[in-house]
């Protein structure tokens, strides 16, 4: 935790540090012992310590990592018992990350590969985009995939996101990227038939997931009781969520959630949010008005579930989560009257906390914080427009899904920048021939 710290604030990895202390000395009243007899330590470090590196910048790449086996087969085994022992990666089997995998995955951008993205925090690593590539690599990854990786990390590193509470934070919350443009479809990225995963014919989300958590592993510091102390970590942090909005399924009028980002559509983007639970709600099915408040109340009662970290003044203004229905689900809702603005403030006033719950809860001090006065219900957030409503999963309108926040209330969002349109295809065309055709809706 103290390199980590170290990293974020920018001094050298080789600072003096004393670790010498027990937790318990920083406790009120505690023992100071342990202080006192390192205390020519503590000066020493402080006024005569001096890095061995002299020279300012990025520092140079480690030797590349050899491993040997009986054959190919042995060797990448023997590797992923080295990277378990070294503690890196996220504890699944990787890829090898060989020179010719990365170089071949790097065909997925027209940036050089030396380009910095940004510093991942709480270690403070810098991530390049040769880093992205190899990250990508080890999780299977194709070309076609980084210009989606190398977009969600830059949404992750912009400031008003958080990143550095999502990396580090006690929360069990994880990030969440939707795709929204022509791209989607082009990498095999699911919308549809379970969309968030796991899926053999549309691979690109779990090994874009994977990539990213492997980023903000090992770039980030983000190792479990180390970097990150999320006490709970979770299944979905393995890969995080990465699909595509179903916007062929998008019904008549209903803005696409690029577009609520004020994106025009066809632009290839990703919105970024993270979230600390994943819903599935039964039951929301729409063929009239009666069945399509009996849906929203459903969603409703579920987003009022309290969440703590929604009524921060810091997050409050932000989004409290993200609401998924299916095509049939949405096109139900339209045919019955409900637009995308309307459903929004209906699922806004029903999912208001009550001021009997906010006080059983303690929630007093965050509602009067937030401008509500006692005796008036909580909303998740000051206005419906905050939330995040989007269309995807499978035909069939049964089931609806609710993601609620984690630890940032503001999601953000980044271009994706595809390489040229020659080399562009050409990567097409490769996944066409490696993969077979991009499967039917």
């Amino acid at each position: 935790m103290v390199q980590n710290a170290f990293g974020a604030m920018g001094f050298s990895a080789e600072a003096a540090t004393l670790l010498e202390f027990p937790v318990t000395m920083f406790d009120p009243g505690s023992d100071l012992t342990p202080l006192k007899e390192n205390i020519d330590k503590v000066v020493e470090g402080l006024t005569k310590w001096q890095p061995a590196v002299k020279t300012k910048g990025i520092s140079p790449p480690p030797p590349m990592v050899k491993v040997r086996g009986r054959d190919y087969a042995d060797a990448v085994a023997q590797m992923n018992l080295l990277f378990l022992k070294n503690r890196w990666g996220d504890g699944l089997p990787i890829v090898p990350p060989t020179k010719a995998r990365v170089n071949w995955v790097l065909r997925g951008t027209d940036l050089p590969r030396d380009s910095i993205v940004g510093k991942i925090l709480p270690r403070g690593g810098i991530a390049t985009v040769e880093g992205m590539a190899v990250c990508l690599a080890m999780a299977g990854g194709r070309p076609e995939h980084l210009p989606v990786l190398l977009a969600a990390v830059e949404a992750m590193i912009i400031p008003k996101q958080r990143h550095f509470h999502l990396n580090s934070t006690t929360n069990s919350c994880l990030p969440v990227v939707v795709v929204n443009g022509p791209v989607a479809r082009q990498i095999r990225l699911n919308s549809g038939y379970g969309c968030l995963g796991p899926s053999a014919e549309y691979p690109a989300g779990a090994a874009i997931g994977r990539a990213l958590r492997l980023v903000m592993l090992t770039v980030g510091g983000g190792v479990p009781g180390r970097g990150s102390m999320s006490l709970y970590g979770g299944p979905g942090r393995y890969a995080n969520v990465v699909f595509a909005e179903d916007e062929a399924g998008l019904p008549p009028g209903w803005k696409s959630i690029s577009a609520d980002f004020g994106y025009p559509r066809g632009k290839n983007t990703v919105v970024f949010h993270n979230v600390s639970s994943t819903t599935n709600i039964n039951g929301t099915s729409v063929g009239d008005e009666a069945s399509a408040l009996k849906a929203l109340n459903l969603i409703a009662a579920f987003m009022r579930v309290p969440n703590h970290n929604c009524y921060f003044l810091d997050t409050y203004d932000g989004c409290p989560g993200i609401v998924l229905v299916s095509r049939n689900t949405a096109a139900g809702l339209v045919h019955a009257g409900w637009s995308k603005e309307k459903i929004r403030e209906y699922l806004w006033e029903n999912s208001k906390i009550p001021w009997s719950e906010v006080k059983k809860l303690g929630y007093e001090e965050e509602a009067r914080a937030s401008g509500i006065s006692e005796g008036e219900s909580l909303p998740i957030t000051r206005k419906p427009e905050n939330l995040i409503l989007g269309v995807a999963g499978g035909m069939q309108a049964q089931h609806s899904y609710w993601m609620q926040m984690g630890v940032s209330g503001w999601p953000t969002s980044a271009e994706i920048r595809r390489p040229e349109n020659t080399r562009w295809n050409e990567l097409l065309k490769e996944a066409l021939n490696d993969l077979g055709p991009v499967p039917e809706k």
